[in-house]
């Protein structure tokens, strides 16, 4: 993405995050939001917004517009390798997305018989789940994405590994601003796209309003309307439906004839990272192609090991994992990022030189960020008369602490209060941190971490 100031042509992709759009025109978030909303558009920083609205905003500051389809990000692994003809079939991939409280969790615990949900801050998932469920026979891969608006950034992570997308929508309460977000990761990431009409156990559930704000604000044409969408009427609370909607992804995966090759290396997705005392470095995976077995050495982004344990979603030991299925592995000599792409390699030498180059890499092509924020300034300055801020940040795991750095990093509030980063880290706030925060003057900002006995 580029733009060229002499001929004033702006390159971009298909969709574009409004913070993106803000740094690519050199423009303040809070001037473009502003833009957006003259025109009718209510934006969030993190929310994407289609190249059409792009161009509005664009043609409103002089510029001529040059489409042009960017290449797929480092994380997408979704179709990265075209699957040989000696491809086996493997199971679907199936993303959860919808508003919060609208039950796509709910639907999940019922999917696979669950009896509690786990507890939640705020109520929202924290970081992506992957579990198996079975249905006739068949297999399918689920995952639990995030729902709340801050953690845009990690539905658009689960997206792009996924080939079916279940948008769950309560049909007491309608299409609402996560439900919208939700549609545009299933369509950047060419996924599949069922509805969930979720809570029609309800007297207020209306399942035409539903139908009709999808068909006629997002192009989502239900099938007995003469669209191509399907839209399951489901109650996640009282399991109405619920073997109908799992024989409709199935159905839709056998149109996709998904299929992957298990006899090259593994290679796939870092969906978590986190440590765990006496097992040291945990990360869940999602596997791509490939078989991963006990012994094989990986390596994700900056981070390398040899995997020492290999674990299905339930936590059981087991010998071989193959394409499509979430797995548990201990090894690594560091924590890898979210979002980063493991790979197999022969041996623990080839391991450290791709770990080199990464960090050789990410060296050269560094560069110093003043990051700037509009929500969490705010909050800030209500409590500290300064201009500039150092943070630290600390999360529960790796997968939102990449999250909440994202989110900083793309905020601008136009230069008037710089923001720097000066520590972050995945477990609870430590008395280092404190010592740190008290000596450099910084403010701590945890997710769902505690503070030191001590403090």
């Amino acid at each position: 993405m580029y733009m060229s100031q002499s001929e004033k042509v702006l390159v971009i992709a298909d969709s574009i995050t409004v913070g993106e759009l803000a740094q690519t025109l050199n423009l303040p978030v809070t001037k473009l939001i502003g833009e957006l909303f003259k025109n009718g558009f209510t934006v969030t920083i993190n929310q994407r917004i289609d190249f059409e609205i792009a161009e509005i905003i664009v043609e409103e500051l002089g510029l001529a517009v040059t489409l042009q389809r960017k290449a797929a990000e480092q994380h997408t692994v979704q179709h990265l390798h075209k699957p040989s003809s000696n491809a086996v079939p493997r199971p679907p991939i199936v993303a959860v997305m919808g508003h919060v409280d609208h039950g796509k969790t709910t639907l999940l615990d019922t999917i696979l018989k669950m009896k509690t949900v786990a507890g939640e801050a705020g109520g929202i998932t924290q970081h992506i789940s992957a579990y198996q469920a079975q249905k006739g026979g068949r297999t399918m891969t689920l995952l639990d994405t995030p729902g709340h608006e801050a953690f845009a950034a990690l539905r658009q992570h689960g997206a792009a590994l996924t080939d079916v997308v279940v948008i769950v929508v309560a049909a007491d309460d309608g299409v609402k601003p996560q439900t919208v977000e939700a549609i545009r990761f299933a369509r950047d990431a060419n996924a599949k796209i069922i509805v969930a009409i979720n809570k029609i156990d309800k007297d207020t559930a209306n399942p035409d309003m539903v139908k009709a704000q999808l068909a006629s604000e997002h192009h989502l044409n239900p099938e007995e309307w003469g669209g191509d969408t399907i839209m399951v009427p489901i109650s996640a609370k009282t399991g109405q439906n619920i073997d109908k909607l799992l024989d409709t992804i199935l159905l839709v995966a056998d149109m996709e004839e998904l299929r992957a090759d298990t006899d090259v290396p593994a290679e796939g997705l870092v969906i978590e990272a986190h440590m765990e005392k006496g097992r040291g470095s945990v990360v869940n995976l999602l596997i791509e192609q490939g078989r991963l077995a006990p012994g094989h050495f990986l390596v994700a982004g900056q981070a390398y090991g040899k995997v020492r344990t290999l674990l299905d979603y339930t936590g059981t030991p087991i010998k071989a994992a193959t394409p499509a299925t979430p797995v548990t592995v201990t090894g690594f000599k560091e924590l890898p990022q979210f979002g980063d792409i493991f790979t197999v390699v022969k041996n623990e030498k080839e391991a450290r030189l791709a770990v080199q180059k990464a960090k050789l890499d990410q060296a050269r092509n560094a560069a110093t960020t003043n990051v700037t924020g509009a929500d969490l300034l705010k909050l800030m300055t209500q409590k500290h008369d300064a201009q500039e801020f150092d943070v630290i940040v600390k999360a529960d795991v790796q997968g939102s602490l990449t999250s909440v750095m994202d989110s900083l990093r793309l905020v601008e509030t136009g230069g008037a209060i710089t923001l720097r980063i000066i520590g972050h880290g995945v477990g609870n706030i430590t008395e280092s941190d404190v010592r740190l925060a008290g000596s450099s003057n910084a403010i701590i900002y945890g997710f769902n971490v505690d503070l030191p006995p001590a403090v």
